[in-house]
């Protein structure tokens, strides 16, 4: 765990967290939404959604420790800095979210699908570069769509376009978000490729594996 300040949130990486929980020592509070929660969460948190965060309701365990974490790490902090200003002390969270638990391997949950007669509708897991721009980002950090626009150089319809969804993230774009946000130069590129490709594949997907066969070799 990091050594910070009391007036800043402390920060513990996933297999600190993984041993605290092991030894039942701490209290691991998701603060992503409800539907996120719903499609997977670690085993044992408790949801308090950052849209509807109460820093002075927060609950608190005599002898044990308070974790926040999120999806990747950026609203689990903005909510530690709420509790700090409230006057809640040593407040933690796991960096890199439930995104890096998943990466070193630990287990999550996940909601079964219920069985029903009709197709259900498909879920999609990749979201757009927009969302992902606007929940893990913009709010959590309060920069505005045109703050964000004159800090990288861009129109404000640009960014506006993106966050509704509107208009993809491009090469370029994607690098001057990467240059701001301090992220992988492809980091907002691939969100779009992987968001397009997942949609796309739903749509004619079947279609495609029903109408074109692969090339044999030789023949």
């Amino acid at each position: 765990m990091s050594d910070a300040p009391k007036s800043a949130v402390q920060a513990a990486d996933v297999h600190q967290v993984n041993d605290w929980l092991e030894r039942n020592e701490i209290l691991l509070v998701d603060v992503r939404e409800t539907s996120e929660y719903e499609k997977e969460h670690i085993a044992g948190a408790v949801l308090l959604p950052l849209s509807s965060f109460e820093p002075d309701m927060f609950p608190t365990l005599p002898g044990k420790k308070v974790v926040l974490h999120c999806a990747v790490g950026k609203r689990s902090e903005a909510a530690g800095k709420m509790l700090l200003k409230e006057g809640h002390e040593d407040v933690i969270h796991m960096t890199g979210g439930i995104e890096a638990w998943k990466a070193a391997g630990y287990p999550t949950e996940m909601q079964l699908e219920p069985i029903v007669e009709e197709p259900a509708e498909p879920v999609f897991l990749c979201p757009p570069p927009g969302k992902v721009l606007l929940e893990e980002y913009l709010k959590p950090l309060k920069i505005t769509p045109q703050e964000l626009a004159h800090a990288i150089r861009v129109f404000e319809g640009r960014i506006t376009d993106v966050l509704a969804g509107k208009s993809p993230v491009g090469a370029e774009l994607s690098l001057r978000l990467a240059r701001y946000f301090s992220t992988a130069p492809d980091f907002w590129i691939r969100l779009q490729l992987e968001h397009d490709l997942e949609r796309t594949r739903h749509s004619v997907g079947e279609e495609i594996r029903r109408s074109i066969k692969p090339r044999i070799a030789g023949l």
